[in-house]
């Protein structure tokens, strides 16, 4: 049924002898058309380029509970704001071009319409739809088409494309509905970047708000060590006067001749590793070099992740990735945050309460579950973490 329809939408006008697109106009339009994708205010511009193409006074882009506008205009041309609210909360219902071409099963991606052809301008002329509305544009004639219908995830939403006329100019002809039917698949493949990229972005937002949220640093890198993004923590840390000497550049990047270089080269090699940085007995940050997973087989240099924290008091969050990393127990993980502090069997039991011989076993168990003997062995290994996968 669902191609019935859309072979009958897109018989309702023929190709015309006439609709041929120049170079030049093909040009316009595609520029305006991609260059919008990924700019919400660009699309005004866009259509700004199809009315004059078409010789028309006004045109909307309509994506139904995706627009800016009252939840259904995503952008429009030369269509006054209170016209657009008036439609939105009132004309929809009584909008007999939009009945019409429901009822006729029009609306199907890539079906395109006249409004002559739904409905005869005389018939038209004698509704309250035209008369207290149209008319005030004023409006008369309407070339449409469906722009998606919304079955692609992550592609465009249902949407429509609406030119249109004064009542002193002519109606749309065939060669203009031919001409528009031309220029479609470029306003469609434009229309579905652009929704896949703000997608796109709106997760990278998510991701960026879910790293805010750690208490401690992470910091995206890419293979030449300059940050892709740097959460809250980590941009704290970086302005602290006395974790300058060890953070260098960061949150913007990482040198080469700086002390988290080494690291963040060997992390880019795939290799990773942690390092406490500090006066000797005096540890200021405790780092952790990630690789982040690269296509199998790839010898290029790849993106990093690093997260940052203070062992005076480090939070809960980085001795819980510990924990799960290398399947340590609740007990056991007690112990990591003065272990990584640097403090001695004796401290750790004072500070946690519990009987030195306690401490050694669990110990004992990390230094055996973590296949290290000593803690910096434990620190550089840390960072050797199967590669994060984005």
């Amino acid at each position: 049924m669902a191609e019935s329809a859309q072979a009958a939408a897109r018989a309702a006008i023929p190709l015309a002898q006439g609709g041929e697109v120049s170079l030049a106009a093909f040009d316009r339009v595609q520029a305006a058309l991609y260059g919008a994708v990924g700019r919400d205010d660009a699309w005004s511009e866009a259509l700004r380029v199809l009315t004059h193409e078409f010789d028309a006074s006004f045109a909307m882009l309509v994506a139904a509970g995706q627009g800016q506008r009252d939840q259904s205009f995503y952008a429009a041309w030369n269509h006054p704001e209170e016209a657009a609210r008036a439609y939105s909360d009132h004309w929809w219902q009584h909008d007999p071009w939009l009945a019409r071409g429901l009822a006729g099963g029009f609306f199907v991606q890539g079906a395109l319409v006249r409004g002559s052809d739904l409905m005869p301008p005389a018939e038209l002329r004698r509704t309250a739809f035209f008369r207290d509305y149209l008319a005030r544009l004023p409006a008369e004639h309407l070339l449409a088409c469906v722009v998606s219908d919304g079955s692609v995830s992550g592609m465009a939403p249902a949407s429509h494309l609406s030119l249109f006329r004064r009542p002193d100019q002519s109606d749309f002809s065939p060669a203009d509905a031919a001409r528009l039917r031309a220029f479609y698949p470029h306003v469609l493949r434009a229309f579905d970047l652009h929704w896949s990229l703000r997608r796109l972005e709106d997760q990278v937002t998510l991701l960026h708000r879910f790293l805010d949220a750690f208490e401690f640093g992470v910091v995206m890198l890419d293979p030449a060590g300059a940050a892709q993004h740097a959460n809250r923590s980590a941009r704290q840390m970086a302005a602290q006067p006395e974790l300058a000497r060890w953070l260098g550049a960061l949150p913007v990047r990482v040198l080469a001749h700086e002390p988290l270089g080494r690291l963040v080269a060997a992390s880019a090699r795939g290799q990773g590793g942690g390092a406490l940085l500090g006066e000797p007995g005096r540890p200021e940050v405790m780092v952790l070099a990630l690789p982040i997973a690269q296509s199998p087989g790839s010898r290029q240099p790849g993106a990093s992740m690093l997260l940052l924290a203070r062992p005076a008091r480090m939070p809960a969050a980085v001795t819980d990735f510990v924990m799960r990393t290398f399947g340590l127990s609740a007990a056991e993980a007690r112990v990591l945050p003065p272990l990584l502090r640097g403090d001695n069997p004796a401290q750790i039991a004072a500070t946690l309460g519990v009987k030195v011989s306690t401490v050694r076993t669990q110990l004992s168990a990390i230094f055996a579950k973590t296949g290290t003997v000593r803690q910096q062995d434990l620190i550089r290994l840390l960072g050797s973490v199967p590669p994060v996968r984005l």
